[in-house]
């Protein structure tokens, strides 16, 4: 049946294109997409796909979705122009030069300082200490004012306290200083500042300053004796010392020993063993 329904498909055509070719209109059905034959449709062959046509209108705004995550860092641009060069600044006068806070030191053996240098003399006094033979107490000497200031006090020697005694040289040659002259005298002393200047230096065993530095005195170096039970420091005392008037007396309290050079540790030469020993105080 399905060959025959073929068959007879097949004859309609060629017989209308026969007739067709002879002009002969009206013997064939004009449709033949949907023609049916023996129940058979047939679907003719699509056609070209048509130009597209004119757009839409514009549909409506959408929500806004959620953000995204940041996205990776991208290649670094290139370097910018260099500025042009910015106005000049304000000119101001320039301040004065600073002191550095000035030197100051103790001039141990004199009542007064070298002027010469630009030094001013802050106060003149005595000199004090531990007594000699005290173990315990302090180790320096203290150039004490002549003209002290109380506070709150109790007058007698009462109470766990320490003691300060007023000092005194003490000489049995004529090395470095005269004995007759000031041994077991008082020692003076004196506070200097150097406003032009911002450090000081004591130096043992030198009479000289460095290059650059100025010499402010000059002298001997002394402390306490070495088999007594107290420790001093090591002070430079002036070459040509004074004596406090009235302190004629053999007091004792804190002393001034010369110091001596010893061989072994130290080294001879250059250091020569027993030679008393020079010091300079210098400022800069």
């Amino acid at each position: 049946m399905v060959v025959l329904a073929a068959l007879n498909v097949l004859f309609l055509f060629s017989a209308c294109f026969a007739a067709e070719s002879e002009s002969q209109e009206g013997s064939c059905p004009t449709q033949t997409a949907n023609n049916n034959v023996n129940n058979i449709t047939v679907a003719a062959p699509a056609g070209p796909k048509g130009d597209a046509g004119p757009p839409g209108p514009r549909g409506d705004r959408g929500e806004k979705g959620a953000t995204g995550r940041p996205g990776k860092l991208g290649p670094r641009g290139p370097e910018g122009q260099k500025g042009g060069k910015g106005d000049s600044g304000q000119t101001v006068t320039q301040g004065a030069e600073g002191s550095g806070g000035g030197a100051v030191y103790i001039r141990w053996g004199r009542t007064a300082c070298n002027e010469s240098t630009d030094t001013v003399t802050v106060y003149s006094g005595l000199a004090g200490g531990a007594l000699w033979s005290e173990k315990g107490g302090g180790s320096d000497y203290q150039c004490l004012p002549a003209d002290p200031e109380w506070g709150r006090f109790t007058d007698g020697v009462e109470g766990l306290k320490a003691y300060m005694h007023g000092a005194e040289y003490q000489l049995n040659t004529d090395a470095p200083y005269d004995e007759a002259t000031v041994d077991d005298r008082e020692v003076p002393c004196a506070a200097c500042y150097c406003l032009s200047r911002r450090a000081q230096l004591m130096i043992p065993a030198r009479k000289t300053c460095p290059e650059g530095w100025t010499r402010e005195y000059g002298g001997y170096l002394m402390t306490g004796y070495h088999d007594q039970a107290g420790r001093n420091e090591f002070v430079c005392v002036d070459g040509e010392p004074e004596v406090l008037s009235g302190g004629e007396g053999n007091d004792n309290g804190a002393l001034f020993y010369p110091v001596e050079a010893r061989c072994g540790s130290l080294p001879c030469p250059p250091y020569v063993e027993g030679r008393e020993l020079t010091c300079v105080v210098c400022t800069i």
